[in-house]
């Protein structure tokens, strides 16, 4: 496998159909084992939506970034999972800023989830855990991702708690008779 980074910013010429209803967005030491599988399996087996996270859809052997920049042009729907440590991964960073684009260019909705006491004024104005980003060669790079993280703090979200039987907020829009893919999309 290659080790280069792909930049977030490549975009190709023409739209790609949707492949996932649902890109998901986290960062594994925060929620893997805990909101994310709940809301994982939510989406999968009561909603019978396709489902991207990017631990389970990999294949053995694939560049990591070409495959997570493809799920995330291909996906309908993106939900970004804003836990404790989600602002210390690079990874996780970029693949906002790529949400970001591909919401704006393609008319695609991006929910935002604030998990684990991450309030969104947090996101928006890096404080809290999101006060100091990873350290990286271009200033450029740390640009895009603070413009990011406070346009995604803008958006309309949800703030979750997780119980025994898995979600608050979230799973009640999920309940609602009309949130349906269509209505996620509009």
């Amino acid at each position: 496998p290659s080790t280069a980074r792909v930049s977030p910013y490549l975009s190709s010429s023409r739209v790609l159909p949707p492949k996932h209803d649902v890109f998901i967005s986290f960062r594994g030491i925060d929620v893997r084992d805990t909101f994310l599988s709940h809301l994982n399996s939510f989406l999968k087996h009561q909603k019978k939506f396709a489902v991207y996270k990017d631990d389970l859809d990999l294949e053995r052997g694939e560049d990591i970034s070409l495959s997570l920049l493809e799920a995330i042009e291909r996906s309908a729907v993106y939900i970004v999972i804003f836990s404790p440590n989600y602002a210390d991964s690079p990874w996780c960073l970029d693949e906002l800023v790529k949400i970001l684009q591909c919401g704006e260019r393609y008319g695609r909705r991006v929910i935002p989830v604030f998990y684990g006491g991450v309030d969104p004024s947090h996101v928006e104005n890096q404080t809290g855990s999101y006060r100091k980003l990873p350290a990286v060669e271009t200033v450029g790079r740390i640009r895009s991702w603070r413009t990011a993280l406070t346009k995604s703090a803008a958006i309309s979200g949800f703030s979750s708690q997780v119980t025994r039987y898995g979600l608050h907020n979230l799973s009640r829009f999920f309940h609602n008779p009309e949130s349906n893919l269509i209505g996620l999309l509009l």
